[in-house]
């Protein structure tokens, strides 16, 4: 930046497998040089394993997911059956091995670690546990890394994902979006779009436009981003479980907000 103020290393990610929006997404990312990973659940890869491969094929990494239910209080033997199903498929789509997971809510548990290193997953995502700055953990006694990511707050709605989607669950508008953005000042930050707001609705596009224009963050692939973790007992690891707004409740419907003007 001009200021000499040193970049925060970021991680990218796109959930939420809207087609239009992963593709504008995917397209926009490649434009810009932005690395980035691109979330896909049993019903995308079932749907759009056109698409996942496609997007896959520009260079994006391409992690599973299970948006089901989260993982706190699932036995081992349920995540294992969820996990490997999700692997299996998206590595017939891919022809790549799949390297990262997440359930909903970023949820896991003990038996998650156990799971992903016996399949060998190398990186799981969790639940924030340092606010608005991102951790990359290494429990001592598993192959496996966990990205907490950044966690914001919204007026009374508790904490949240620093993602467009989950500003927009918990009431926010595209200004609450970029004030929180901008006001970001940590050195380690994970920044989440869903492909079906932002990728589609003009303007929470247009907050991410801005944001990158201002050339505040140094994007980072996975595996750099995780390069350095804080290595520790897996029970001195934080986990967040709280979850004050498991019902989106959007000030603006997704079906009301402006759509992107596509040609």
């Amino acid at each position: 930046m001009s200021n000499g103020v040193a970049k925060a290393k970021g991680l990218f990610r796109v959930l939420r497998w809207d087609a239009r929006g992963s593709m504008h997404w995917a397209e926009e990312l490649k434009r810009r040089r932005i690395p980035a990973n691109f979330n896909a659940d049993e019903k995308q890869l079932d749907k759009d394993s056109g698409l996942v491969r496609e997007i896959g094929a520009m260079g994006f990494e391409l992690g599973g997911s299970y948006d089901e239910a989260p993982f706190w209080n699932e036995s081992y033997a349920a995540q294992h059956e969820k996990v490997t199903r999700v692997k299996d498929k998206l590595e017939a789509v891919t022809g790549k091995p799949l390297r990262s997971f997440s359930s909903k809510y970023s949820a896991y548990n003990e038996d998650t670690l156990k799971i992903a290193e016996k399949l060998g997953i190398k990186y799981l995502f969790g639940r924030g546990t340092a606010g608005a700055r991102a951790v990359v953990y290494k429990p001592r006694e598993y192959a496996v890394r966990i990205i907490s990511t950044s966690d914001v707050p919204l007026k009374d709605m508790g904490g949240g994902t620093l993602a467009d989607g989950s500003i927009w669950s918990r009431g926010g508008t595209p200004d609450d979006f970029k004030k929180i953005l901008f006001s970001v000042k940590e050195d380690k930050i994970t920044l989440v779009a869903q492909a079906q707001l932002s990728g589609a609705k003009l303007h929470w596009w247009n907050v991410y436009q801005e944001f990158f224009d201002a050339d505040l963050v140094d994007w980072k692939t996975m595996d750099d981003f995780a390069s350095d973790p804080a290595v520790l007992a897996n029970a001195e690891i934080p986990v967040n479980t709280d979850i004050q707004y498991t019902k989106p409740q959007p000030r603006i419907p997704l079906e009301e907000e402006v759509d992107f003007p596509f040609a």
